[in-house]
């Protein structure tokens, strides 16, 4: 096989891939949080596309996206966190009442009982109960224990019925 035809190829198998989950990395950072999930997807397959050719192992294209999607979105809410702390003049701008209209109360209420979690909490749920990665592969991306996991699974799980018990109590 020629060069030029191995490149073709490698484009290919790249293209294949962004179509098959750019929809899932965009997601993905919206769940853990992150207010510009589009660009952080986008930056993920950026930086995978500078690697491909070094890639020795293709079939691991699909966890080095999901952990730099994690980490773009890690990096995101730090950086967001420094702009709130920071005071500025700026007033933010209201959510039109067609867009909470739009909103639905279930999902809304998800989210923001999953921000209520700690960051490690919403990473290991939304990696195993959206992404549906076992807990093996939930410590590999993350870089945790495969104990560590099991129980951060248990304790947001907790926190999570706990939360939702409160709020039916009220209702």
């Amino acid at each position: 096989m020629s060069a030029s035809a191995r490149d073709d190829a490698a484009e290919c198998s790249f293209g294949v891939l962004f179509h098959e989950r750019f929809e899932t990395m965009k997601r993905l950072a919206y769940l853990l949080g992150a207010d510009d999930a589009e660009n952080i997807a986008q930056e993920a397959f950026v930086r995978l596309h500078q690697r491909w050719a070094s890639l020795d192992d293709p079939v691991k294209a699909a966890a080095y996206l999901r952990t730099t999607v994690i980490n773009l979105a890690r990096s995101r809410l730090r950086h967001l966190r420094v702009v709130r702390r920071t005071p500025g003049d700026v007033l933010v701008d209201e959510e039109s009442a067609e867009a909470h209209a739009l909103l639905r109360f279930k999902h809304r209420q998800l989210r923001e009982a999953l921000r209520s979690l700690s960051r490690r909490q919403r990473e290991v749920l939304v990696l195993r109960y959206w992404l549906d990665l076992d807990q093996a592969t939930i410590a590999e991306t993350l870089g945790l224990a495969l104990g560590t996991v099991k129980a951060t699974t248990s304790q947001a799980l907790d926190r999570l019925r706990e939360r939702f018990e409160r709020e039916t109590e009220m209702w």
